[in-house]
Formats: structure tokens, C-alpha cells, sequence
């Protein structure tokens, strides 16, 4: 039973640090935020479903203070992250 509640605790604290940023989300685009940076993802994307599960992906590509706010953007891939800070345009 020990075992099951740490297990739950620790999953629970990994879900705690990113938060939720429906504020950034554009069409297309689902956002959150993690230790003050701007995580973008493409809406229903197996790299979001994966973010959610483990947390920051292996590869990851960042644009320094270029998001809202100056906000650093990251993104599991290249792609998405350019087209995200295209609409921001």
C-alpha cells in the first residue's frame, strides 16, 4: 500500500509543475507552462500525450524570450515551434 501512494505522489508532483496555459493556446496548439518556460505542442499530438505521461522530451528545441511575454518557447520539434511563433506574428 506504501509502495502505491508513493508511486501516486510522484506522479502527482510531476503534473504539478506544468501548468496548464490555456492563455498561449492558439488554434491548433495546445500550451503549458513549466518552470517559466512556454511548452508548445500541436493539438492531439503523440508528443503531447508523451509530455504529459514522462515529462520533457529527450529532444527538444528552444527559442529564447521569443513567446508571449519573452517568455523562452520549447517544443519537441522544430516544426511545431516555428509554426507557433509564426501565428504569434
Amino acid at each position: 500500500m506504501k509502495k502505491l501512494t508513493l508511486t501516486a505522489m510522484l506522479l502527482s508532483s510531476l503534473f504539478a509543475s506544468a501548468t496548464f496555459a490555456s492563455q498561449y493556446d492558439k488554434p491548433g496548439f495546445v500550451t503549458e507552462i513549466e518552470d517559466g518556460r512556454l511548452w508548445v505542442f500541436r493539438e492531439g499530438s503523440p508528443e503531447l500525450e508523451d509530455f504529459k505521461k514522462t515529462g520533457e522530451p529527450a529532444k527538444q528545441f528552444t527559442d529564447i524570450g521569443s513567446g508571449p511575454e519573452g517568455m523562452t518557447v520549447k517544443s519537441a520539434d522544430e516544426k511545431t515551434l516555428q509554426d507557433y511563433l509564426q501565428s504569434l506574428k
